[in-house]
């Protein structure tokens, strides 16, 4: 559909790698702002809700019921993600866009608020989230630091540790039955170092693979992330690649900051 392209996760063409660097970074730096644009509408979903739920009785209760469906939301959020993955190359930027800002809204009701009662419940409150938060912008900023200047291909990696999250959901799943404090915090640990890894491995591949795809043929950007040329089918490609880098960055963050806040709670 967009012509002789290099697929998102096959190795390196010499010919695409050639792409002017400045062209690369301007779009990586496009990927992280959406990715912070996803957490910011996060945080104020979640801020809202709270808000909410201290001034209306009638506000607490639809929370309330809301929070009894939390398995139809969390399936609708999986498949939300699924639908923007398989849709990549189809979808309209525009919608594109807005799903992905809907997912991030629906996070403040489901991550954002359970994250809070947790922390709350653990005796830390705002100290304990913000703590959380503090480590886990640290140790992100490293690794995507370092999956975005190591000269590696991280494809095969990344393809590994995306194998072993099938393991750690399963592990997830039984421990839902046994209720292992050991086991809880077993999964804790590997689950941290598990997308600590993934956030390397895709900040790479965004780089290596989503950046040149999107970049690479069939036009060209200008140096601040801009289309340079006519070529509606290839702009569109692009704008999706970044929405979806952004999601897959989005997950990253996310899941780090829960089971390190869920390691800082363990300890109070």
């Amino acid at each position: 559909m967009f012509g002789n392209q290099q697929g998102y996760f096959e190795p390196i063409d010499a010919s695409v790698n050639e792409v002017d660097e400045a062209i690369i970074n301007a779009y990586v730096a496009k990927v992280f702002g959406w990715m912070f644009i996803g957490l910011l509408v996060t945080a104020i979903t979640t801020v809202a809700i709270i808000y909410g739920i201290n001034v209306s009785f009638a506000f607490t209760e639809f929370i309330n019921t809301a929070m009894q469906m939390v398995l139809i939301v969390f399936i609708a959020q999986v498949v939300l993600v699924g639908f923007i993955s398989a849709r990549v190359q189809k979808m309209n930027p525009f919608t594109a866009k807005v799903l992905y800002l809907i997912y991030a809204m629906s996070n403040g009701l489901t991550v954002g608020l359970a994250a809070t009662m947790f922390a709350v419940q653990a005796g830390g409150g705002l100290n304990l989230l913000g703590m959380a938060f503090g480590i886990t912008a640290v140790s992100f900023g490293v690794m995507a630091a370092y999956g975005y200047f190591t000269g590696k291909d991280l494809t095969h990696f990344s393809s590994l540790l995306r194998m072993a999250l099938f393991g750690l959901i399963l592990a997830i799943v039984v421990n839902m039955f046994l209720g292992s404090s050991m086991m809880d915090l077993l999964i804790c640990v590997v689950g941290l170092f598990l997308f600590l890894g993934l956030t390397a491995a895709d900040t790479n591949k965004i780089k290596n693979h989503f950046a040149r795809v999107a970049v690479g043929s069939g036009g060209r950007m200008n140096s601040d992330g801009t289309y340079a040329e006519e070529n509606p089918e290839q702009a569109a490609l692009a704008s999706n690649l970044a929405i979806y880098g952004a999601l897959i960055l989005y997950l990253d963050f996310i899941n780090i900051f829960m089971f390190i806040l869920r390691l800082l709670g363990r300890r109070r």
